[in-house]
């Protein structure tokens, strides 16, 4: 995967490819999903999980330039590998999972794997009521429709979000920069990924 898929995509940085070379992704997927581990793809768990695929993954951690006492939020843990490669990166990590299966689920591979300094919640990604702290940086595992107004709001003020964002036929990897009164969004790149905030069916907003 590193060699096939990170690095010839421009992923060259030692820290990022020792994190994704430290976390088998086998360890993490439910077994009858493990013959999928490393495909240069994006892995369809069920109709609203998935677990994004790695130059993807990698590319958002990139864009965030984390150091390791930043305060740090995850959005979507689905099954915790996302987690753990970011475990590498902050010794402060909250994540949030929707899916009280896959909250189940993550906190058992945290146990499995060894992994201690991952905080999580279970709770609605576009209420977000749960988590009462302000973030340094924000990674979101999946795209949105819209800009993330409830979660930019848990940025620090030049505190960072990365994520995809999608409109209509475009999607692209999107960095947001919490500002006094608002944010800055810049377009990093074209990029693609499995819907993880509907903004705007306003059904998601039940939890």
């Amino acid at each position: 995967m590193i060699e096939s898929q990170l690095k010839p995509n421009n992923i060259v940085d030692e820290n990022l490819l020792s994190a994704f070379a430290k976390i088998n992704q086998e360890n993490f997927l439910p077994q009858y999903y493990s013959n999928q581990s490393y495909v240069d793809d994006h892995i369809v768990i069920n109709n609203s999980r998935f677990l994004l695929k790695p130059l993807i993954t990698a590319k958002l951690i990139s864009v965030l330039k984390i150091s390791k006492e930043e305060h740090l939020l995850e959005i979507g843990t689905s099954i915790g590998y996302t987690t753990s490669i970011l475990a590498n990166f902050s010794n402060n990590i909250c994540t949030v999972e929707h899916d009280e299966s896959f909250y189940s689920l993550a906190i058992n591979n945290f146990k499995k794997n060894k992994i201690n300094n991952i905080k999580i919640f279970l709770d609605n990604y576009a209420n977000l009521k749960a988590v009462n702290s302000l973030f340094d940086k924000i990674i979101i595992n999946g795209s949105v429709n819209k800009d993330p107004l409830n979660i930019i709001n848990k940025l620090k003020i030049n505190g960072k979000l990365a994520c995809i964002y999608k409109n209509g036929y475009s999607s692209n990897l999107c960095l947001y920069t919490k500002t006094k009164n608002n944010f800055e969004k810049i377009i990093i790149s074209n990029a693609s990924a499995p819907l993880l905030i509907n903004y705007i069916d306003k059904e998601n907003f039940s939890f």
